[in-house]
């Protein structure tokens, strides 16, 4: 009988099969690695192009609020300037306005006191008529007497210096100087009217007794 070892040839055989199985494992790996890789790739790629899109955007962002500091600051500036000329118009019209009011307040006074000594429906002082309308509710002597002869008295002297008012004159009675104390001080050019001093006097041709008065104020315009 004739025997064959074959135990030899099985284990090359073996060894091939296993040779084999191990190169087509390890090429297996390989391929699965660059797989992976390139997913890793091509995920940190489409990231990179999102990140860059987003600062882009916050590039853009600041870029128009940057703008819009600078066109801010512009219209401060522009701002301050125009206030800066209102302010000097305003005091330039101020200015006007005083020198005028020192120019035509002497006039408004002597026609304010003109008009005080004036009868009929143009005479009197001037006055809001509400306010006379109170004041006469408040005290039903208070007000002024329209039907006064103001010919009953008059001025000598009138003086006025930095809006301080001093006058002198002449009535027939204490009466007539009192009306004309009234209509000064119910006037809305004249304030804090007050009476010096009164004393008897005569008038030089007719004899007649009169009353000289001196009293100061203070003018408003």
């Amino acid at each position: 009988m004739i025997r064959i070892n074959l135990l030899p040839g099985q284990k090359r055989g073996a060894k091939a099969t296993a040779t084999a199985s191990s190169s087509s494992g390890g090429q297996g790996f390989i391929v699965g690695y660059v797989f992976i890789a390139l997913v890793t790739c091509g995920a940190l790629a489409g990231l990179y192009i999102v990140k860059q899109g987003e600062l882009a955007e916050k590039e853009s962002v600041n870029a128009n609020l940057r703008a819009q500091i600078t066109r801010s600051q512009s219209n401060s500036a522009l701002l301050e300037d125009v206030q800066g000329k209102l302010t000097q118009s305003r005091d330039l019209e101020r200015i006007v306005g005083e020198l005028t009011r020192a120019q035509l307040g002497p006039t408004r006074v002597l026609m304010e006191i003109a008009k005080i000594l004036s009868e009929g429906a143009r005479g009197g002082p001037t006055i809001d008529p509400q306010r006379l309308d109170e004041i006469r509710r408040e005290n039903p002597l208070a007000g002024y007497n329209a039907g006064w002869d103001s010919r009953r008295l008059w001025i000598t002297t009138f003086t006025e210096e930095s809006r301080e008012c001093h006058i002198s004159g002449v009535g027939r009675t204490n009466e007539d100087v009192a009306e004309f104390l009234a209509r000064l001080a119910l006037s809305d050019m004249f304030q804090e009217v007050t009476l010096e001093r009164t004393q008897s006097a005569m008038d030089e041709e007719t004899q007649l007794p009169l009353i000289a008065f001196e009293l100061s104020c203070k003018v408003i315009y």
